[in-house]
């Protein structure tokens, strides 16, 4: 899911990944965007509205409280003014602690993550209190008392957020459910404090010193004031303060981020315990043979046989590489059937039953919004967004809904026809009939199996052509940096597969950025999906002027190379990775050089997945398909009849892709806004109800998908799963512009300049609405090309 892009500490550590997270149009998206969608999102990722200085932006909409991820450095850079005591050891001794720009992954263990935190916390509670006698109304007496402080715990609990999903282990998670307390702890007293507040409020009230500010510290002073209301600072003013409700509201956030963390171990854990085993080979006729080879290593890894594709055995498990592949090719429809109840109703039964954990999230939200004066949860996390009202966001949904329902319904008769007139399959479909139908469907429309397409995808060419789209585009250089020449610069990472990438201005070679790229999957210790995140912020040091480059994760789960040859990447493996180089480039050329609003940072949650899903439409361009596909083996290039099924897959049974999403968004408000915990209705039978209107394939009476919903139970998307789509209309119309330059090489390029000059440049220091006009021109955006995209457009 945009997993998890900027966060508080705390939330970071309860949510696992900002992913990016959206469920792509793609064929094989479709075919289990209902069952898997928790799993497979990509950003992002982590959750906090707010921070201590509500810097609320790339905030996650779960949680208002708290201290902002990835600040700037203050204290590593020279020449910086604010600096405290570091005198215990751990601050020399422990690789969680002491790193600049690029931690030492290969050092961390668990064993380093409480004694670091402790000590951390304990020294900034001590920092901040001291400086809170001293703070004015200021932006050196606030921002610049406050800004070391959040940096070097955001970084510290970064580095542990980070390493929890692509390094899962029963140590690692215990020594996170230690630390949650003090990280929830100290991230409350700052974002509570009346000092700073009061300092921030006497600043926007004094004309004089107001006017001094540029246009990007009042935006970040301005935001930072609207966190710290929604951290609960109101509880303590004079006139406002109710001393019981502040209790009640800081036990509310510890037992939430508990909740989260809950939420999140338990489908792990039911995902990872899932494992069908088959000896027949009989039984899995139609799965491709990488599907074959990756279920013997699945079976080899869990003690059963040596891994032989040929005789087997194999398993059948619930990861994505996995289980994508199976419900869509497996002809074996009682098999499918079985896996599909499997991965409906995930941890919603025994010890790790989340429908408990569910409603107490759900009614522990409603009582936090009640508290800060809200209607609902929605309305709470609402009120920092673009669309700003769930009244706003449901008026989109609507529409795009009554412009998808004809559309949904031609298609799935459509496949109704072609299952029982083509391959005799009984009808009505069920909901593990339909990802198998959709793919038979489009094999025989377009001639050609998404296994077939992936030989001509090999992941080295795929990445070659992803950074030639960024040259040609924006003007910037992206290499692989060598064993070497990270060894001078200090760097490890946390597996033999990750790579380090550098990225230059292509002009001038500067350099702008880093990377790691984490991109296979690891189903024993990664988090299954896709998601971006922070490691480091851009920030300019007020006195020496020394500029501290970006430094970003991107992180993917396609399936790894097998028998020495290259990862063959289907073609939602390829828009999964340009989505997320779109949340990197956000992240990486941002210009703005206040680490509050750098890069992703301070954007709104419903406008941040613009880069990212901007991003996809060049992997269907035909310069760029034709770049990058080539056979693995010979090097021939794809054929162009092949090229057109992909092209024209984009729009194959939009109509339903688009419908699942509208059902996700549409019942996530209504859980966030309608829905009365422990009442007359439980949450399933909301999504049932909700599905009447949104879901054509009637889903079975067990069906308990929302257990598995991590974007709103275990990520940032509560109330918030509606960006995807809000998103998507300014994504589909950045896009148009390109699209208006038709064959021009030199319009394209201007464009893409202006691109990276606005979108990618801006961060969250200028509103997004601001940002669309001077890069559009406009003010509104066209909903039309989003529908045009899709092939959902009704001509009049």
């Amino acid at each position: 899911m945009l997993r998890s892009f900027t966060s508080s500490a705390a939330s970071r550590l309860r949510t696992t990944r900002l992913t990016t997270g959206v469920p792509s149009t793609t064929t094989a998206t479709r075919a289990f965007s209902r069952s898997n969608v928790a799993s497979h999102a990509r950003v992002r990722p982590t959750t906090a509205t707010s921070t201590t200085l509500g810097l609320a932006s790339r905030s996650f909409p779960t949680r208002p409280l708290t201290i902002r991820r990835a600040l700037a450095t203050v204290t590593d850079i020279k020449g910086a003014t604010v600096t405290y005591p570091k005198t215990d050891p751990e601050f020399t001794t422990n690789p969680i602690l002491n790193w600049r720009t690029f931690p030492d992954f290969a050092a961390i263990k668990a064993e380093h993550v409480v004694p670091a935190i402790e000590v951390l916390t304990k020294q900034i509670e001590a920092t901040f209190q001291e400086r809170s006698k001293r703070m004015t109304p200021t932006w050196e007496g606030t921002m610049g008392l406050t800004q070391d402080l959040e940096d070097d715990l955001e970084r510290a609990s970064g580095v542990i957020s980070h390493f929890s999903r692509v390094k899962d282990s029963p140590e690692f998670r215990k020594a996170v459910e230690a630390i949650q307390p003090m990280i929830v702890a100290i991230s409350l007293k700052m974002g509570q404090s009346l000092e700073l507040y009061n300092a921030l409020v006497k600043m926007v009230d004094n004309k004089e010193t107001w006017n001094a500010l540029d246009k990007e510290q009042q935006r970040i002073v301005q935001k930072a004031i609207q966190g710290m209301r929604l951290s609960g600072v109101g509880f303590g003013l004079p006139g406002e303060g109710n001393a019981e409700k502040q209790k009640r509201f800081n036990e509310i956030q510890g037992k939430l981020a508990q909740l989260s963390l809950t939420f999140s171990n338990n489908l792990q854990d039911e995902t990872k315990a899932f494992a069908k085993v088959i000896t027949d080979r009989k039984e899995l006729e139609g799965c491709p043979e990488s599907l074959m080879q990756a279920m013997a290593k699945n079976a080899q890894a869990r003690g059963h046989g040596d891994g032989n594709a040929e005789t087997g055995p194999w398993a059948v498990t619930l990861d994505y590489p996995t289980y994508v592949p199976f419900i869509m090719n497996c002809k074996n429809r009682d098999l499918r059937e079985h896996v599909y109840r499997a991965i409906v109703s995930r941890a919603s039964k025994g010890e790790k039953n989340n429908e408990p954990v569910i409603d107490e999230i759900l009614s522990l939200r409603q009582e936090e919004a009640g508290l800060l004066g809200f209607s609902s949860y929605g309305a709470l996390s609402l009120s920092k967004k673009m669309a700003s009202d769930v009244g706003t966001a449901k008026d989109i949904l609507e529409r795009l809904y009554e412009a998808t329902l004809p559309a949904a319904k031609k298609e799935l008769a459509a496949l109704t026809e072609f299952a029982q007139n083509h391959l005799g399959h009984p009808t009505p479909l069920r909901p593990w009939d339909t990802p198998f139908v959709e793919e038979e469907y489009r094999k025989d429309r377009f001639k050609y199996s998404a296994d077939q397409i992936s030989e001509y995808l090999p992941y080295p060419r795929v990445m070659d052509t992803l950074f030639e789209v960024a040259r040609d585009s924006f003007g910037v250089d992206v290499s692989e940096m060598s064993a070497a020449d990270q060894s001078k610069a200090g760097m490890t990472t946390w597996n033999k597969d990750v790579k380090i990438y550098q990225i230059k201005d292509d002009a001038n070679k500067k350099v702008l950025a880093y990377f790691y790229g984490d991109f296979y999957s690891r189903s024993e210790e990664k988090l299954s999906g896709a998601w971006m995140d922070i490691c480091v912020t851009r920030m300019k040091d007020p006195v020496s002027g020394e500029v501290r480059v970006p430094v970003a994760y991107l992180i993917c789960n396609q399936p790894p190379p097998l028998s020495g040859t290259d990862s063959l990447m289907k073609f939602q493996d390829v828009t999964t990775m340009f989505h997320e180089f779109g949340h990197g480039l956000q992240h990486m050329l941002t210009t703005v050089d206040y680490p509050q609003a750098s890069g992703i940072k301070g954007v709104e949650w419903d406008f941040v997945e613009v880069a990212s899903q901007f991003m996809e439409n060049f992997a269907y361009e035909d310069k760029w398909l034709s770049r990058m596909a080539k056979h693995h083996k010979t090097g021939e290039p794809m054929p162009q009849e092949m090229k057109e099924t992909v092209k024209k897959s984009k729009q194959c049974l939009a109509g339903m892709a688009m419908l699942r999403q509208l059902h996700f968004a549409m019942l996530d408000l209504e859980l966030h806004t309608q829905y009365k915990p422990h009442g007359a209705e439980t949450i399933f039978d909301v999504d049932r109800r909700q599905g009447k209107k949104t879901v054509l394939v009637t889903p079975i009476p067990e069906d308990r998908f929302l257990c598995g919903f991590g974007h709103i139970f275990g990520g940032g998307y509560a109330a918030g799963y509606y960006s995807y789509k809000f998103s998507e209309l300014y994504s589909a119309d950045a896009y148009a512009a390109f699209e208006e330059q038709g064959s021009s090489v030199d319009g394209r390029k201007r464009i893409g300049r202006k691109y990276r000059d606005t979108v990618l440049a801006y961060g969250g220091a200028t509103d997004p609405k601001e940002v669309w006009k001077e890069f559009r021109g406009r003010d509104g955006v066209e909903v039309d090309a989003l529908l045009r995209h899709s092939g959902l457009l009704v001509s009049p």
